[in-house]
């Protein structure tokens, strides 16, 4: 069991700015789609910029999280924790773009999913 001082040493604040970075990086990516999905009238028109001025925005909203959290997170555990984008993007897809989600995608996510823990997980220190 974990005591009082070890549970204070671990700064959550950090970790969840981590976690708001990959939401607005899929929200972002998911923005992107959409916007290119739904141009029928050209690339030019106000709307389209103002589409993708807006999903820009937002992904680039997940870049400034993405340096925040770097301040006290480690690059060796942000990073891989970054591959949770795949698992919004397959989800997202599927709920907005109605992509199929097939069972090799599906164990595809799980092995990122695995490894992702793997990586994180804080081993303990041999003596």
């Amino acid at each position: 069991m974990k005591s009082i001082s070890q549970i204070s040493n671990f700064k959550v604040i950090p970790y969840i700015i981590l976690f708001v970075s990959i939401l607005f990086s899929i929200s972002g990516q998911l923005l992107m789609k959409h916007t290119m999905s739904h141009t029928t009238e050209g690339i030019f028109t106000w709307v389209f910029i103002q589409q993708l001025a807006l999903a820009v925005s937002v992904y680039c909203l997940g870049v400034v999280n993405w340096i925040l959290a770097l301040r006290s997170v480690k690059l060796s555990i942000a990073y891989p924790l970054t591959s949770l984008n795949y698992v919004g993007i397959l989800f997202g897809s599927a709920y907005f773009f109605n992509e199929l989600i097939t069972l090799t995608r599906i164990a595809g996510v799980i092995t990122i999913f695995l490894g992702v823990l793997l990586v994180v997980i804080p081993l303990k220190k041999s003596i």
